[in-house]
């Protein structure tokens, strides 16, 4: 039997074995309740929005027969725990701040052989409780899979585990499949009627949630490390100035509020009701900046590890120093990438910070807290300027 045979039925037999556990845990961990999805030929490709780590076990629980996850080549970073995901887990890698084509054709290949796969449409999980927007390359993946599109959407689940959070909530959380859409049906459809369908299946505000039907997310420090989300002040209009104590999020120039069971911020001359009202506000600021920045830093940050990653997934410290973007160029410590050869920029977990060259992947670390989106940010829109 061929090794990738093999594989498949171990997986496959942990996928099954697992599948009764993993409900009773994600229900008592996360309050969470899955739907069954509907019957459906296949092979199946499952399309969800992305809002906690939990999600590859969240969809699955919908849906009994096995499936491959597309994940981030990060979660082979993780020691002992990574291989234990290799050998008895489903994962198709891809390389996050990067227009992946081999986990493409992976996905492709997997789906050939008439197995089930599951894909993160977004890429990346959302830092203020809206889905972010959706490569049209997904669209044309769909469209060349020739297989059934699942769309599944998660609700709740940003209120439950904020990316910016250490903190998880106990409130309420649900996940259905939306559509079921098969080979023939997706035939007759452009590209572009694809991504349409793609952005309104798997659309979610937390906030517009709440307001139809308002849960408590009830936890600890509930504002504690927002700072790794919002970095511009509405208020005095400098960078990296906010900072989080328990439930009170704050400014050195004197702005304050807190965050409530809700999701909501609490207190006096709010500028904002949500973080993501104040997202959708300094994101437009960062869209000015792009326009008007000079030959100066737009900003930077001290003690900073650039990494190199290696074939076995580790990482070799490069060098220690202040990080910096300009707005045609990269820099940390004695190394510069110039903008227009870096591949893209991603962003895992709550800190950590990736980018690639066509020669090489890095990882920018810290011991200390801070705020990498801003760089992602900016260099999205400087990437479209320049």
């Amino acid at each position: 039997m061929a090794e990738d045979e093999r594989a498949y039925r171990r997986q496959r037999r942990t996928y099954q074995a697992l599948f009764g556990f993993a409900g009773r845990l994600m229900k008592w961990l996360l309050n969470y309740e899955a739907v069954p999805a509907p019957q459906a030929e296949g092979p199946l490709l499952v399309l969800s929005n992305h809002v906690t780590d939990f999600d590859p076990i969240l969809v699955g629980l919908s849906f009994p027969e096995h499936m491959y996850f597309v994940a981030g080549e990060n979660v082979l970073r993780m020691g002992f725990l990574s291989k234990l995901v290799t050998r008895y887990g489903s994962i198709i890698q891809r390389v996050k701040g990067t227009t992946d084509a081999e986990a493409a054709l992976q996905i492709l290949r997997t789906l050939k052989k008439g197995r089930n796969v599951c894909m993160f449409a977004e890429g990346s999980r959302t830092f203020t409780g809206e889905t972010l927007p959706i490569a049209p390359a997904t669209a044309k993946l769909v469209k060349l899979s020739r297989s059934t599109l699942v769309t599944y959407r998660l609700t709740g689940g940003y209120l439950t585990t904020p990316r910016w959070s250490a903190h998880r909530r106990k409130g309420r959380m649900f996940g259905e499949a939306v559509g079921v859409y098969t080979p023939e049906a997706l035939k007759g459809m452009s590209e572009g009627e694809i991504l349409d369908l793609l952005k309104r299946d798997l659309y979610e505000n937390a906030y517009e949630t709440q307001a139809k039907g308002p849960v408590a997310f009830k936890g600890k420090a509930l504002a504690e490390t927002l700072e790794t989300a919002l970095y511009l002040c509405p208020k005095c209009h400098r960078i990296d100035t906010l900072h989080s104590d328990g439930d009170r999020f704050y400014c050195d120039c004197g702005l304050s509020m807190t965050i409530d069971e809700f999701g909501f911020f609490r207190g006096e001359e709010l500028p904002f009701t949500t973080p993501l009202e104040w997202d959708k506000w300094q994101e437009a600021e960062m869209e000015k900046l792009a326009e008007t920045l000079g030959e100066e830093a737009a900003f930077s940050d001290e003690g900073q590890t650039l990494n190199q990653k290696e074939d076995d997934h580790s990482l070799t410290p490069l060098t220690t120093g202040t990080m910096a973007l300009y707005r045609d160029r990269l820099t940390l410590g004695e190394y510069t990438f110039p903008l227009h050869d870096l591949r893209g920029i991603g962003l895992i977990q709550r800190q950590g910070m990736v980018f690639s060259t066509a020669d090489a992947d890095y990882a920018v670390t810290a011991d200390k807290l801070r705020c990498v989106r801003k760089y992602h940010t900016l260099f999205e829109y400087l990437k479209r300027k320049y």
